[in-house]
C-alpha cells in the first residue's frame, strides 16, 4: 500500500490512551466524590469575594465534569441562602434592640418630664394643720406665757391630726422642751426656721422635707391646755415674728 494511503494511527485505537484516559476520569470522580463539606466551604470561601455570576458559572463547570446532577451546586445554593438567612435575621435582632433602647430612651424622658411637672404643680408652701381652727394669735398679751406675750399661732385640732411641714427644709432639731413639749424645728434654705410645739409625737426627727411632709402630729405636751399646735416662725433663725403674715407671702394654702 503506498504511504500516503495509509490511515493514520488514533490515540483512541491504542489501549494504552484508553487506560490513561479512563484512570484520569476515575481519578477525577474520586476527587469530587470524597471532597468533604469542609473542602467545599474552603473552596466556596476562596472565591467568595469574586462575583456572583462568575462564582457560579466556575461551579457549574466544574461539577460538570464531576456531577452530572448538581447535587453539589444544590448543595452550595443551599448554604449560601442559610448564610443569608441568618445574616438576615441578625439584623432583624438588632433592629429589635435598638427600637426597644429607643422606647426605653423616651419612657425615661416622659418619667423625667412627669416629674418635672409634678414638682411644678406641687405646692411649694402648706399650712401647718389644714382645716384646723384658730386660737391664740402672735402679739397677744397675757400672763400665759412666759414671755409675756404670745410668740406664735395657734392652729387647734384634734389629737393626733397630722402636722405638716411648711415648706422645703432641713430638720434640725426634734426634742424636749419644758415649754414647748416636743417640738421639732426646721431650717428652710434661706435660713428661716419655724417651729411645731405641743406635739403628741414626731414623724420625722431628722433629714430633709418637703411642703406638706408630715413631722408629727397634734397633742398638749409641754406648757398646755387643750391638744393644738403652736407654731412659730424665726427669720434667718432670729427672734419669733409673725408667722401668718410669712405663710400668706409665701402663699402657704
Amino acid at each position: 500500500m503506498p504511504a500516503h494511503a495509509r490511515p493514520r494511527p488514533t490515540l483512541i485505537g491504542r489501549p494504552s490512551t484508553i487506560l490513561a484516559l479512563s484512570l484520569a476520569v476515575s481519578s477525577l470522580t474520586a476527587v469530587a466524590v470524597t471532597q468533604s463539606p469542609g473542602q467545599a466551604l474552603a473552596n466556596e470561601a476562596s472565591v467568595a469575594n469574586a462575583p456572583v455570576a462568575a462564582v457560579e458559572v466556575s461551579a457549574r463547570a466544574s461539577l460538570s465534569l464531576v456531577d452530572p446532577e448538581g447535587s453539589r451546586l444544590a448543595w452550595l445554593v443551599e448554604h449560601r441562602a442559610h448564610r443569608e438567612a441568618q445574616r438576615e435575621r441578625a439584623q432583624a435582632q438588632q433592629r429589635r434592640e435598638r427600637r426597644q433602647a429607643r422606647e426605653e430612651r423616651q419612657e425615661r424622658r416622659a418619667e423625667v418630664r412627669a416629674a418635672a411637672r409634678a414638682e411644678r404643680a406641687a405646692p411649694q408652701w402648706v399650712m401647718p394643720v389644714p382645716g384646723g381652727g384658730w386660737s391664740a394669735s402672735f402679739g397677744e398679751a397675757g400672763s400665759a406665757w412666759s414671755s409675756g406675750y404670745h410668740t406664735g399661732q395657734d392652729f387647734t385640732a384634734a389629737a393626733g391630726t397630722p402636722v405638716l411641714a411648711v415648706g422645703a427644709g432641713t430638720i434640725t432639731s426634734a426634742s424636749w422642751s419644758d415649754a414647748y413639749g416636743n417640738i421639732v424645728e426646721i431650717t428652710h434654705p434661706n435660713g428661716d426656721q419655724s417651729w411645731y410645739a405641743h406635739l403628741s409625737s414626731f414623724e420625722r426627727t431628722s433629714g430633709s422635707v418637703s411642703a406638706g411632709d408630715v413631722i408629727g402630729y397634734v397633742g398638749c405636751t409641754g406648757n398646755c391646755y387643750g391638744n393644738h399646735l403652736h407654731f412659730e416662725y424665726h427669720p434667718g433663725g432670729g427672734e419669733a415674728a409673725d408667722p401668718v403674715s410669712w405663710l400668706n407671702r409665701n402663699g402657704a394654702y
